[in-house]
């Protein structure tokens, strides 16, 4: 079974942010892997998302938070047998349009992520 790696929040945040958001797009590229290969089920393609992400100069971004955060905070967490805590994916969506606001969104779902794959990983074992 394949092991998932949790990666630390503020790591995260502070390449997301020295980089002007490029970092954000790797980020999606593996999560989108990540989330996909969990669920075993291919959502969207990984680099498909990167290059619309590109292409729509990050309006697609929007979409794929809604998505994803939608996919990991109800589908993945009944997976993994943990309440979704009363997180909701449109709010990672609408932070894209506050300053900085990609920051949390990225932060918010690397978090659940990382309670996941910890639970997953430990189940594993």
């Amino acid at each position: 079974m394949q092991k998932f790696q949790k990666k630390s929040l503020l790591t995260i945040s502070l390449l997301s942010l020295v980089t002007c958001g490029i970092y954000m797009l790797y980020w999606i590229y593996t999560t989108s892997k990540d989330v996909n290969s969990y669920m075993e089920e291919e959502y969207f393609n990984p680099s498909l998302a990167l290059i619309l992400s590109l292409v729509t100069c990050g309006l697609f971004t929007v979409y794929w938070f809604y998505k994803y955060g939608t996919i990991v905070f109800n589908d993945m967490s009944k997976k993994a047998n943990l309440d979704s805590y009363g997180e909701s994916a449109a709010v990672l969506a609408i932070l894209l349009f506050v300053p900085f606001g990609y920051i949390y969104s990225i932060v918010a779902l690397q978090s659940k992520l990382n309670i996941i794959y910890d639970n997953y990983n430990n189940e594993e074992e």
